[in-house]
């Protein structure tokens, strides 16, 4: 039987009803399921809905709930609901706002006032920030709802795979037995799940654009510092960028809109809305030097997307990745890994004892902070000095190219269990993440924007492939015209994973 929008309305509010229980869900099973009529609205079609009147924020939230209870069994990408703040919040939320009251998830990584911020660890269960962060300023101001924090890998360090000790791992809704990537692993999958059509996402190291490319969704890293700070006291990270990973290019950008700092070292882009009529010079990368082989799948999906820049009248060239795999890593090892020891600290204040021994660390982080302990200084001051040469060498190359297009990441697909948060951190596990990274993390350290786009599915798998652009650091506008002009070329909102509310009844 077909319900139409107000008995399907009517059956979400009975069902919610019954998922708030002193402010925490239970089954929502003991009533009808039904199929979920609006699961192929992207944000802004559900704001429209609601600033037409043809539903309430009350209700999206009450949708965007069931879709939750139904999916969390399965894929397991929420740490913490945050349903009754939800509810205040859909009450007062302006319909003149951009997103008019829809329903947002966030990841676990940035402080959201009143609501735990975990980082994926056991060691911050109890941590409650007392207010938000600018960036989720801007979010809320833009009139999205918060209604949960999405899983991580422990403080992002077992980052190819998201899984920790406290969550547990999150599932892929292509394939349950692959990982969600990382680090915004769990806001993908709720993405490619149906659960919200837009979710926010941190790119450290690609966290954004290698979840997008696993999960048939698109990834935005914008330009160091460009956005609205994530940071508490307002400073901005040296590698790190807050932005979304969406179903559709135009949530992402309207998001952007109001959440890149007006006041930042780039003037604003405003909103973009479609293609550029420019033609743009594109340098492809089929490979990274030094790095391993690209499995034949991922190869074959860049070759067939650079065709399709050059359908679209792009002059496509060859070019290189302006760094070399194992001199990249060394250097970049070399810089980071002695900063571990921060966790180790946190761990002795609290249990007296050792991170390895606190149990308040996954083995995995623990291990990674042992190995890290060793690094010499002078490794470490020479690992810093070659990381400054990276935006000099990006800057050369994008003076000869506007875009540069690449994998993100030599690999089809990782398991579940590759890694898990009892792994022990060795030569041979480094090895895995950063081949894993190898196309997305010079990126983060050279500060420039990138972007994974899914314009490919692996015919044999059905996996989604996605490709990944990079321009010069400002240009996050010039990638988004870029994108809505592959998604009108290209579209893929309608390519729905098999465990999604696409074909799920909520």
């Amino acid at each position: 039987m077909a319900f139409s929008r107000r008995s399907f309305m009517k059956s979400s509010v009975a069902t919610v009803a019954s998922t708030i229980v002193a402010g925490r869900p239970s089954s929502v099973f003991a009533h009808p399921r039904t199929t979920d009529e609006f699961v192929d609205y992207d944000a802004l079609g559900m704001a429209n809905l609601i600033k037409s009147g043809d539903i309430t924020a009350r209700e999206a939230l009450e949708i965007t709930i069931r879709r939750i209870e139904a999916m969390e069994p399965i894929i397991n990408v929420i740490n913490t609901r945050t349903y009754e703040r939800a509810f205040d919040k859909a009450a007062t939320i302006p319909t003149d706002t951009v997103f008019a009251g829809m329903p947002v998830l966030i990841k676990d990584m940035v402080d959201v006032g009143g609501v735990r911020r975990s980082d994926g660890s056991r060691m911050m269960l109890t941590n409650i920030p007392k207010e938000n962060v600018k960036y989720i300023d801007g979010v809320e101001a833009a009139g999205m709802n918060i209604v949960g924090m999405t899983n991580v890998p422990e403080f992002a360090q077992l980052g190819i795979i998201t899984n920790n000790k406290a969550f547990g791992l999150s599932r892929n809704p292509w394939d349950l037995s692959l990982s969600t990537l990382g680090s915004s692993g769990g806001s993908g999958a709720a993405v490619a799940a149906g659960i919200v059509p837009l979710a926010h996402g941190t790119d450290g190291g690609g966290s954004n654009r290698l979840p997008s490319n696993a999960q048939g969704i698109f990834g935005m890293k914008p330009s160091r510092a460009r956005m609205l700070s994530g940071e508490a006291g307002g400073s901005h990270s040296p590698v790190k960028t807050n932005q979304s990973l969406s179903r559709t290019v135009r949530d992402s950008a309207a998001l952007f809109v109001h959440t890149e700092d007006p006041n930042g070292p780039f003037k604003p882009i405003g909103l973009i809305t479609g293609p550029s009529t420019r033609r743009l010079r594109i340098g492809f990368a089929r490979t990274i030097r030094g790095g391993m082989a690209i499995e034949a799948p991922v190869s074959a999906a860049q070759e067939n997307t650079a065709q399709l820049l050059r359908d679209l009248g792009h002059e496509v060239v060859e070019a290189e990745i302006p760094v070399f795999h194992d001199e990249f890593f060394r250097n970049y090892n070399g810089a980071f890994l002695g900063q571990f020891s921060v966790f180790n600290d946190q761990a002795l204040a609290i249990s007296g004892v050792e991170a390895a021994d606190s149990g308040l660390l996954d083995p995995f982080t623990a291990s990674l902070i042992a190995y890290g302990a060793g690094t010499p200084d002078d490794v470490a001051a020479a690992g810093l000095d070659y990381l400054a040469t990276v935006p000099v060498a990006y800057a050369e190359l994008f003076s000869k190219i506007d875009i540069l297009l690449s994998p993100v990441m030599p690999f089809l697909s990782i398991k579940g269990d590759t890694i898990t948060p009892e792994t022990l951190v060795n030569e041979s596990v480094l090895a895995l993440i950063q081949h894993t990274l190898s196309f997305t993390v010079s990126a983060n350290v050279s500060g420039h924007c990138a972007m994974s786009v899914p314009l490919n599915w692996d015919p044999e798998s059905g996996l989604p492939i996605g490709s990944m652009f990079q321009a010069a650091a400002g240009n996050d506008g010039m990638l988004y015209e870029l994108a809505f002009e592959l998604e009108q070329s290209r579209p893929w909102k309608d390519k729905w994973a098999p465990y999604s509310v696409k074909y799920i009844p909520i």
